[in-house]
């Protein structure tokens, strides 16, 4: 049986290929189908013309379409419902959290029962990376190299499952054997969400010596500073995290705990990436703006939380979030090389030059 697969861009995880489908698209390979795989987020620009002509080509009998937007989904349902009729629309993420509930649920649909044998998330294979271009998504270390996702849990019931640091570093192993990547993300959920499978896995890690570099998301009020060193050990390369005025403006030495620790994976070449999440009221934005630029952070982005997407220009708010960091990072730049006074001193002669040029 021939399958074919395509998946929707996504409202916020372009960046990610859909691992939800490579493992779908894994477990129909062992059912003997033939599988092929279609990323509009690659070309969502383009019309569907090209995915209609390979799809002549390839003559598929059922048809799995996915994202992560019902109104999406319904549309593309529309577009090839009358030549290729027997079609599956899945509501599913990117990120290949939701992979063995939604395999079930596919394997119900081409078994046509309303059950069927359930598959275990232990059971499930590695997902087919093989029909992705891996090397085409805008994913890639603080070095530039090519990285792809590993999942390190899964999303059971609204609680997260975690997979056991044995399996994670088998499925890296592969990774690194068949397609030579040596880079890779966990991109949810939060590395430091259970502390007792954290140190299980950072154990593991560096035991096993895996000669690889990762990337995680982590909570900051989570994060240890006697962490992080074991972090660098196994091998990770970069955090991520979320910065919000409710966290930072809580006292004076919850925002000395993150320069400490971001201070810190500096030192141990641990790069450091901070989402800062713009919310009203608006001179608190101006505040964490501020306060984010002395962190000494590699990099920053900014997130609007859906109360400021109402009504406002959405990108003007993040040029001028933008604007103000590097203005920001600037002034910290001077401080911390002339001290508080000379440093701030410059940095007012260098606004009213600015000013005075203008």
């Amino acid at each position: 049986m021939k399958i074919a697969l395509i998946a929707l861009p996504s409202k916020q995880q372009n960046r990610l290929p859909p691992l939800t489908l490579a493992y779908i698209a894994a477990i129909l390979e062992q059912r003997r189908a033939i599988v092929r795989l279609y990323d509009r987020a690659l070309d969502s620009a383009g019309s569907w013309n090209d995915i209609r002509r390979r799809l002549q080509t390839f003559q598929p009998q059922r048809m799995i379409i996915a994202g992560d937007d019902n109104r999406v989904i319904e549309q593309a349902v529309t577009h090839f419902h009358q030549t290729y009729p027997d079609i599956l629309p899945l509501l599913v993420q990117r990120t290949g959290r939701e992979a063995p509930t939604i395999v079930n649920n596919v394997m119900a649909w081409l078994d046509g029962t309303d059950t069927t044998t359930e598959l275990s998330a232990d059971a499930l294979p590695y997902p087919a990376r093989h029909l992705l271009s891996l090397e085409r998504y805008a994913l890639r270390a603080p070095g530039g190299e090519v990285q792809t996702p590993v999942v390190i849990g899964w999303s059971d019931r609204g609680k997260w499952v975690m997979r056991s640091p044995h399996a994670i570093g088998q499925e890296i192993q592969a990774v690194m054997a068949e397609f030579g990547i040596r880079n890779v993300l966990f991109c949810e959920p939060e590395l430091t969400i259970d502390q007792s499978w954290l140190n299980d896995l950072l154990d593991y890690f560096i035991k096993a010596n895996l000669n690889v570099r990762w990337q995680a998301t982590v909570t900051l009020e989570d994060l240890r500073e006697e962490t992080l060193l074991r972090l660098a050990q196994a091998g990770c390369e970069a955090l991520t995290f979320s910065i919000a005025a409710s966290s930072m403006f809580d006292s004076a030495q919850s925002r000395q705990q993150v320069r400490k620790l971001i201070n810190s994976a500096s030192e141990l070449s641990i790069y450091t990436h901070a989402t800062v999440l713009l919310e009203p009221p608006y001179e608190a934005i101006a505040r964490l703006i501020d306060v984010a630029s002395t962190f000494g952070l590699n990099d920053v982005s900014f997130e609007l939380m859906q109360t400021l997407r109402v009504g406002d220009d959405e990108q003007q708010i993040q040029r001028f979030a933008r604007q103000r960091y590097q203005q920001g990072r600037s002034r910290q730049r001077l401080i911390d090389r002339f001290g508080p006074a000379l440093g701030g001193l410059l940095w007012q002669l260098r606004v009213q030059h600015l000013a005075e040029d203008e």
